[in-house]
């Protein structure tokens, strides 16, 4: 090897080095010659200023519109095209033909191509600074910093352009080479919302990268030898390369996290970005870029900018152009194959934007298609459609057990119907007005179980068939559409019919969301599978917090799903927003998570069914009311009170309107059995002409059908009725009421044949189907309301007892045919109380055909009930069904009156009370004949006890009304006045100024119902008020009193009464000052000045008043500034009793200031004169508070030591409920058990109630206070024993030792602790039953109840006190349904089931004979009255044996 000095290296490295230079100089100056030949050099005539260096020509950002024709107005989207390095618009988007220079295509702005492609967008270039090289005197930008330039110059050129302050167009990018990276870095640091920029992060919708380099380009495989000569090009000009030649070297780190950050950002689920791609051919050789003399088929071709690295993962089919990388953006016209390729993508970018994202695509489908005012239709019987405003859906909160909200509150709570009336068993009561939810509350927080504050998000509604369940759910989603209903909480509400679940084609292995939306909303949609994908994304991505699931019918799938279907269920179940709407009996799964609110459907409320009415007979075209028709249907209705609560479900107040004007000439039916036969005839007329029925071989007309008589019409549809007959009782046999394809075929086989059921049922009044569009396979149909079944159920019995047939008692479910004579059937039957209305059906049709005597001897034959009410709530109800009229049967039902009339005096005298005379169907004239027989005490009980009811019919009133005026007794006076006051409005004048007389009645208790009595009442006569309104200025404090009393809440007062109420704020008389003030609460017209009056009485001396005005303050959501500041003031009064009332009027009002909160805190410490109520008040007033600070939580839980029992029990409601209190507080509330104050024992048991994991030692604690000497620590006690399934042994002996109590509180405490637990031991069982012979009455009220909650029992349990158990069951039975029978299976029958008897030492038939005919010969009470002859021994000794 030759040698070489160190010299001769030298020389040959520097030679070497220079050639580099001068190769990469050339190499770089002819690849960027097009460039270079655009680039001037630096001018020595650069102009400087004095602030710094020179400025390059490019160094801003700014738009170009290229169709300026189009405006904002004319458009909807923005389509911007971004450049590369090192060039401008329109250079890069021109392209100039190679044989003519003035022949050149600018695709973006020639009306050819692009414009007239997309003509609902305006299309701008953007320049930003992309010079190759940047001036040397400068510091050179970050890529950063050019990201942020690009987006700044957009957003300020777009504002130009806009009418709007706001970016919120959609935009398209067209992105070309390096322009991509740039605008992909600017997206992802504009990706945060208080990014300046973030509206066009947004706003940008989809993006087309021509030749992106997202991997680097081959330009990595001459940079060793290029990088020096552009270095030497660039100071040779007196300048220095970009630093962003660095992003088109080979694919580096940070160019690889920039694409992954990017791609997550397409992928957005509320702001995704679509993304297309498109890669280049045409191969570009890099010797011959240096060289132009060298052969072209020199080897070294390839592209630029390849496949992989113009490719982003996300687009999975990216296209190629036939061209160089330098041609990529340029295209010589419209016939390009190239430019349509490029073209035809923006088209369908622009439709998909404009369509919106597949998530915003998905919600407008569901929105449009699935919840269109065609789908939200709610239909009348009449084929009118029913205005949406006009949808009254009453929802009432479910009493928990031991709640206090009850139904029927004030007004309506006294008239409670009775549990074993039509409106208690149709669930049609009239609820207490405190207890309602309207549809824009639901989701409002409230108080929960625990006493504390939540949102509630997990919901159950149950309703019964026909109150609007569907409806409801058509509201929901109608109000959300088109009333903003809940859209600060959700962003879609999904609304699934869970019968759907059961349909065949869904039971598919792994079933799923993206399923069930694909099946529920996108399977007609070319889309779908992508639609139900985005979906699907979304609520997996958002953990479903902005969809609401309202999940329709769940006792329709409750059971029969198996599998996966059934793990889908529950997943669905257990959605965070839910609603969930289920009939009554509908069992929830017992892995269902927490519900946060129970509601019920509860119909219409009266004052809406006298809308409802007063719409109906309202013209549609002139609008014009049918006074004379609305009067006659309400005075109907006022008439019969059992109609009246009928009315109050939605599809009977619809029949009933449908079917006024064709009640029969001779008057409106008296029994709801008539009224149904006419709703029934009605129907048919309508739904003959739907059938096409024909006459002769010619279709029946309206006129026809008008005037044909019942028989002929029943003639006309006699297999629809048949069919409808036998599909009713079939169903109700079996308890069924949703009859699928399966069930309706098989009852139609047998009893319809002729008849084409997916043609006819349509076509049929009474039937509904939830689902009309889909197939007929895939419907469930169900009757109008339940009442309906058991209307056509009872004419099948009807027609069966007549024709003196079997009933064919086919079980659908079961396949199980068992034959039975309507006589038969009766007897096994009669008392079921599911069989209640359909026997009262049964009653008014046999009476309809004159054969009442025959089915009322039936019911009078044994087997009879061996206690007896029940029996006679039977012979009433279906007496109510019977027109009294003259007949065979007149004897007879004069007997049972009879009868009835000593069972009324009989329940009195055994107990004291009367719950029969509480039942809406017992008569009349009994309760007149009654009520005369009775003396004057038992009349007192009896009114009372006849006040309860709904109604009272008028003879009654007419009969005791005079006795106000008779002389009689304060406390019969005040029954009388409590009876009248909670029943009619339209009484006669005489009685209403006899009831106002009675305001000056010298007995304080007589004025004050008297008050109640007028309260409300609307339509007094003048005269009446002008004598109450006189009253005002009465001597008597106490009639003052009462007379505001009775002018609240009347509507119509004028004027001047109302300024004379509100001068009774400055009375001396205290009593006088507080009703004033609950008179004009709730006003919403009260001027400032009175409303500060109210305020002044915060100071008032009487703690009473005081109390009146904050209620009266807190009702008001609308108190004007000045008012709340005058009472923020009080905070500070050196009065404790103003500070706490001040306190009291701020509680609960959400939008406190902080200020105010903490001097609501501050007054925890509250100790001026030892005034506890400040501090109890300030407790209150931050209960249920979720934001409280750890520093005021802890002030709180300091309280537990305070010296006031008041202020004890407040901060443990306050604590109560909430879950992360640490384990010393919960020590402190455990240790109040022992509290010497009985209500801060109570709050400390609530307060440890329901929590999983108490110590052994702290449930001994609770079990203790059964033995408390108050009674309201024992309830708590017993209600939180009672809750826990896992109670340890050792407390339940605990318990059980109690039962031998010598304290009578205790007892009943410990028997109510073992109550709800149905596998006692039979020691246990003998210890209960030994209480049945306590001689405390609500002792053996509880034993009753324990025994009864029993799955089994054993008679040789109850065989020592089987006397005391009879007694004690019927005096239940006055109160709820029981009955009781010896049959051939040896069992008794009670309430809802059966308690099985069984025993091995004795016949259960020969100790019920023994127990009656003892119980038959013994004497009740004084021995006045014997026991009715229902009981008599002659009559039961045949049945027993």
């Amino acid at each position: 090897m030759p040698s070489v000095n160190l010299s001769q290296a030298m020389h040959l490295i520097g030679w070497t080095t220079a050639l580099s230079l001068l190769a990469g100089a050339i190499a770089f100056g002819l690849w960027f010659y097009p460039t270079f030949a655009r680039s001037k050099p630096a001018p020595s005539s650069q102009t400087r200023d004095s602030s710094g260096p020179a400025r390059s020509t490019r160094q801003d950002v700014h738009l170009c519109q290229v169709n300026p024709a189009k405006n904002e107005t004319d458009t909807d989207i923005d389509i911007i095209a971004i450049h590369g390095l090192d060039t401008k618009s329109p250079d890069t988007w021109t392209w100039a033909d190679p044989n003519d220079p003035n022949n050149t295509v600018n695709w973006l702005a020639d009306p050819r191509m692009l414009p007239s492609q997309v003509e609902a967008a305006r299309i701008f270039t953007c320049d930003w600074p992309a010079d190759l090289l940047q001036p040397s005197d400068l510091v050179q930008k970050t890529d950063d910093e050019i990201a942020l330039l690009l987006f700044e110059g957009i957003k300020r050129d777009l504002l130009r352009t806009h009418d709007k302050k706001k970016v919120d167009r959609p935009i398209l990018f067209i992105a070309s080479c390096l322009g991509g990276i740039i605008l992909a870095k600017a997206l992802v640091g504009a990706d945060y919302k208080s990014s300046s920029y973030y509206s066009l992060r947004t706003a940008t919708r989809g993006i087309i990268f021509l030749a992106t380099p997202f991997g680097g380009t081959s330009f990595e495989d001459v940079t060793i030898w290029a990088d020096p000569g552009l270095t030497v090009w660039a100071l040779i000009r007196r300048r220095e390369v970009s630093n962003l030649i660095g992003w088109v070297k080979g694919s580096t780190f940070p160019l690889e996290a920039l694409v992954r950050r990017f791609t997550r950002l397409c992928q957005d689920n509320h702001n995704p970005c679509h993304v297309f791609c498109f890669y280049e051919l045409g191969k570009t050789n890099l010797w011959r870029k240096v060289f132009p003399w060298l052969p072209a088929s020199l080897p070294g071709w390839k592209q630029l900018v390849h496949m992989k690295s113009a490719t982003l993962q996300i687009v999975f089919e990216p296209l190629p152009l036939n061209r160089t990388h330098r041609l990529m953006n340029k295209f010589d016209g419209p016939k390009c194959p190239d430019y349509k390729q490029v073209s035809g993508k923006i088209q369908e970018f622009l439709t998909k934007i404009c369509n919106g994202t597949p998530l915003a695509q998905a919600d407008a489908r569901i929105r449009n298609v699935h919840y269109s005012l065609e789908r939200l239709k709610i239909e009348r019987l009449s084929g009118d459609l029913l205005p949406m405003d006009r949808c009254y859906i009453n929802l009432a909160i479910v009493e928990w057990p031991g709640d206090n909200a009850t139904r029927g509150g004030k007004g309506d709570t006294a008239q409670q119907s009775s549990p074993f009336s039509l409106l208690a068993r149709l669930n049609v009561e009239t609820p207490d007005k405190t207890i309602e939810v309207t549809l824009p509350t639901l989701f409002e927080p409230r108080e929960s179980q625990d006493g504390q504050k939540k949102q509630p998000s997990r919901i159950l509604i149950r309703g019964r068939a026909g109150v609007g369940k569907t409806t409801l759910c058509k509201k929901i989603a109608h109000d959300f559409k088109y009333n903003n209903l809940w859209q600060g909480l959700f962003s879609r509400v999904l609304w699934v019919p869970l019968r759907n679940l059961k349909v065949e084609k869904r039971q598919s292995a792994g079933y799923n969301f993206r399923d069930l939306f694909y099946h529920e909303y996108f399977s007609q949609d070319l889309e779908g599978r992508e639609l139900s994908e985005a979906l699907w994304r979304a609520l997996k991505d958002t953990k479903s917090g902005r969809t609401l699931f309202i999940l329709d019918g769940f006792d329709e799938v409750s059971q029969g799903l198996g599998g996966d279907m059934s793990v889908f269920l529950e997943e669905l179940l257990n959605q965070p927003n839910v609603i969930i709407t289920a009939r009554p009996n509908a069992r929830l799964p017992p892995r269902l998570d927490p519900l946060d609110l129970e509601l019920e459907t509860i119909g219409f409320y009266p004052d809406q069914i006298t809308a409802y009415i007063q719409n109906t007979f309202t013209d549609r075209d002139t609008r014009e009311r049918d006074l004379e028709k609305i009067k006659e249907v309400q005075s109907f209705l006022q008439r019969h009170p059992l109609m009246q609560g009928l009315m109050r479900i939605p599809i009977q107040l619809d029949a009933f309107c449908y079917t006024w004007n064709g009640f029969p000439r001779e008057g409106v039916p008296e029994t709801m059995t008539a009224v149904y036969k006419a709703i029934e005839a009605s129907l048919w007329k309508k739904d003959i002409l739907k059938l096409q029925k024909k006459k002769d071989g010619e279709p029946l007309t309206g006129d026809q059908i008008k005037k044909a008589s019942r028989k002929k019409i029943e003639s006309f549809v006699e297999q629809e009725l048949r069919f409808l007959e036998c599909l009713a009782f079939l169903g109700f046999y079996d308890d069924v009421i949703d009859f699928d394809w399966e069930l309706r075929n098989a009852v139609s086989d047998r009893f319809a044949s002729d008849l084409l059921l997916d043609k006819d049922l349509p076509c049929l009044s009474f039937l509904r189907t939830s689902d009309p569009s889909s197939n007929d396979q895939d419907r469930n149909y169900h009757f109008l309301h339940l009442t309906f079944q058991e209307y056509f159920a009872a004419r099948y019995f009807i027609r069966q007892w007549k024709d003196k047939q079997q009933l064919n008692c086919l079980q659908l479910s079961r396949d199980n045919c068992n034959n039975m004579e309507p006589a038969t059937f009766l007897e096994k039957y009669k008392y079921d109380p599911r069989y209640d209305i359909f026997w009262r059906f049964v009653a008014g049709l046999l009476d309809a055909d004159d054969m009442a005597l025959d089915f009322f001897q039936m019911i009078e034959k044994e087997p009879r009930d061996l206690l007896g009410p029940t029996h006679q709530r039977l012979v009433m109800h279906c007496l109510s069904e019977v027109e009294r009229k003259e007949s065979n049967f007149t004897g007879l039902r004069a007997r049972l009156e009879n009868q009835l009339e000593q069972w009324l005096l009989f329940e009195f005298d055994s107990t004291g009370n009367s719950k029969l005379v509480h039942e809406m169907e017992c008569p009349g004239h009994v309760l007149c004949n009654v009520l005369t027989q009775a003396s004057e005490g038992e009349r007192t009980v009896l009114l009372d006890s006849i006040s309860r009811r709904t109604a009272v019919p008028l003879n009654v009133i007419e009969v005791v009304s005079p006795w106000l005026t008779n002389h009689t007794s304060a406390r019969q006076c005040v029954a009388i006045l409590r009876m009248i006051g909670n029943q009619h409005n339209n009484l006669p004048d005489r009685i209403h100024q006899s009831i106002a007389a009675r305001l000056e009645d010298k007995d304080r208790h007589v004025r004050e119902e008297t008050m109640e009595a007028l309260q409300g009442r609307v339509g007094l006569p003048e005269q009446v008020l002008q004598i109450i309104a006189a009253l005002l200025e009465h001597k008597k404090g106490g009639v003052r009193r009462a007379t505001i009393k009775a002018l609240q809440g009347r509507a119509d007062l004028p004027d001047q009464v109302l300024q004379s109420i509100a001068a009774r704020l400055e009375d001396e008389n205290g009593g006088v000052r507080w009703v004033a003030i609950e008179a004009l609460r709730g006003r919403a017209d009260l001027p400032d000045q009175v409303l500060q009056s109210i305020a002044a009485r915060l100071e008032d001396e009487d703690r009473g008043v005081r109390g009146a005005a904050i209620e009266a303050l807190q009702d008001r959501a609308d108190l004007p500034d000045q008012v709340l500041q005058s009472i923020a003031a009080r905070l500070e009064d050196e009065n404790g009793g103003v500070r706490e009332a001040a306190i009291k009027a701020l509680r609960g009002r959400a939008e406190l200031p902080d200020k105010v909160l903490q001097s609501i805190a501050a007054r925890l410490e509250d100790e001026d004169g030892g005034v506890w109520g400040v501090r109890w008040a300030a407790i209150e007033a931050l209960r249920g508070r979720a934001d409280l600070p750890d520093q005021v939580l802890q002030s709180i839980a300091a309280r537990l030591e305070d010296e006031n029992g008041d202020v004890r029990w407040a901060a443990i409601e306050a604590l109560r409920g909430r879950t992360d209190l640490p384990d010393q507080v919960l020590q402190s509330i455990a240790a109040r058990l022992e509290d010497e104050n009985g209500g801060v024992r109570e709050a400390a048991i609530k307060a440890l109630r329901g929590r999983a994991e108490l110590p052994d030692q702290v449930l001994q604690s609770i079990a203790a206070r059964l033995e408390d000497e108050d009674w309201r620590v024992r309830r708590a006690a017993i209600k939180a024993l009672r809750d826990r399934t896992d109670l340890p042994d050792q407390v339940l002996q605990s318990i059980v030792a109690r039962l031998e109590h010598e304290d009578g509180g205790v007892r009943e405490a410990a028997i109510e602790a073992l109550q709800d637990r149905a596998d006692l031991p039979d020691q246990v069982l003998q210890s209960i039953a030994a209480r049945l012979e306590d001689e405390n009455g609500g002792i053996r009220w509880a034993a009753i109840e324990a025994l009864l909650y029993q799955s089994a029992l054993s008679l040789d349990v109850l065989i020592p006190y089987i006397r005391s158990f009879y007694e004690a069951l019927l005096k239940k039975s006055f109160r709820k349904h029981l009955y009781l029978y010896a049959s051939e299976r040896s069992f008794i029958g009670t309430n809802l089931g059966h308690i099985s008897l069984t025993s091995e030492q004795h016949n259960v038939k020969e100790v019920v004979r023994k127990l009656v005919l003892e119980k038959g010969a013994t004497n009740v009470n004084d021995g006045r009255r014997r026991l009715p002859s229902i009981l008599a021994a002659e009559n039961w000794e045949e049945a027993v044996v």
